[in-house]
């Protein structure tokens, strides 16, 4: 019952806004019908907010045909909400700045000085929306794709020419020493909670060699598997390095496995990781560790949002490269 009220909420929500977005187009009709011009970031509001109505319109068609899971409903709600929040934001600056047609020549001048003021403020609006339809675009694209990641020819002849050591074993293992309730004071505590909520927010955890690094990552990184599972929209990766395995001592295996992690969990073959196994000829030499970054940055800007677990950074045998990694990574702010 609690399921069907949320989706209830959902189609609600999404009915609502769409009704809003629609009447604020009305308002910058009627604003260029009066003052003849639009400033240039009404301009690109104005194309944006129909976008907006049209993938609400897509999502709700495709919720209505339950062919969205109920973790993708849950987190369309701050989006949706997110959204409102920004239209009513624009509708209150046109309240100010909309002239009507029994205003004086004076008046309706004043008004598209006062609008002219408004306009780094419908700019970053503009942005902002860009941002959650981008989102809303994603989610309607996952509940629409027919991938299986796991068994398409070429998404799995592309991760065989990536040839990527696998960290699952690494997580097992270190699942099987950990006792139960190890680490949960980490994971009630603001840092960690801080960075799981927060955008670009990277967490760095350091101690002496045997001290339990790679358990409390492996209980990190259970937490964030279960926060993520069943939403297409959250994405983890994670890589252990480890003293007894060369390949896990190399950062590019680390960029690598990123790949072919990230890959498995698209709801279509990453446009960018398709265009680098082209430029390679279909899988017959392989690329720079500089190719391999770049077509990483390009997948992780396609997804709402991502959590990358990185362990053992201390058993990596170029740390030197290592740490350029991460400083190219951090440096994207994605």
């Amino acid at each position: 019952m609690a399921e069907a009220l949320a989706v209830v909420g959902v189609v609600a929500s999404i009915v609502q806004l769409v009704d809003f977005s629609t009447r604020v187009v009305s308002r910058l009709d009627e604003f260029y019908s009066v003052a003849k011009e639009v400033p240039k970031s009404f301009r690109d509001i104005k194309t944006e907010l129909p976008l907006l109505a049209t993938t609400l319109e897509q999502l709700k068609g495709a919720i209505d045909s339950t062919s969205i899971a109920d973790g993708s409903k849950k987190a369309l709600v701050p989006v949706i909400t997110g959204c409102n929040e920004q239209v009513a934001q624009l509708d209150a600056i046109l309240e100010k700045t909309l002239p009507e047609t029994k205003d004086s020549w004076r008046t309706k001048g004043k008004k598209a000085i006062v609008s002219l003021h408004h306009d780094a403020k419908v700019e970053s609006i503009t942005r902002t929306l860009r941002n959650y339809i981008g989102i809303l675009t994603f989610y309607y694209a996952a509940a629409s794709s027919t991938l299986k990641p796991l068994t398409d020819e070429k998404l799995c002849k592309i991760r065989q020419w990536i040839s990527a050591p696998d960290p699952s074993t690494n997580y097992q293992k270190a699942l099987k020493l950990r006792q139960a309730d190890t680490g949960l004071w980490f994971l009630e505590s603001d840092a960690y909670n801080k960075w799981k909520t927060a955008a670009t927010s990277p967490l760095w955890l350091y101690g002496i060699p045997g001290c339990g690094k790679t358990i409390l990552s492996s209980t990190v990184l259970q937490n964030i598997l279960q926060h993520c599972q069943d939403d297409p929209g959250k994405v983890t990766a994670y890589f252990f390095f480890d003293f007894n395995d060369l390949q896990k001592q190399d950062p590019e295996m680390m960029v690598r496995s990123l790949l072919c992690q990230i890959s498995q969990q698209s709801i279509k073959i990453p446009a960018s990781l398709d265009a680098l196994f082209s430029s390679s000829e279909n899988g017959q030499r392989q690329p720079s560790t500089h190719a391999l970054l770049e077509a990483l940055r390009s997948m992780l800007q396609e997804l709402p949002q991502v959590y990358i677990v990185l362990d053992a950074l201390d058993e990596c045998a170029q740390r030197v490269e290592l740490m350029e990694r991460l400083k190219a990574m951090a440096g994207w702010q994605l």
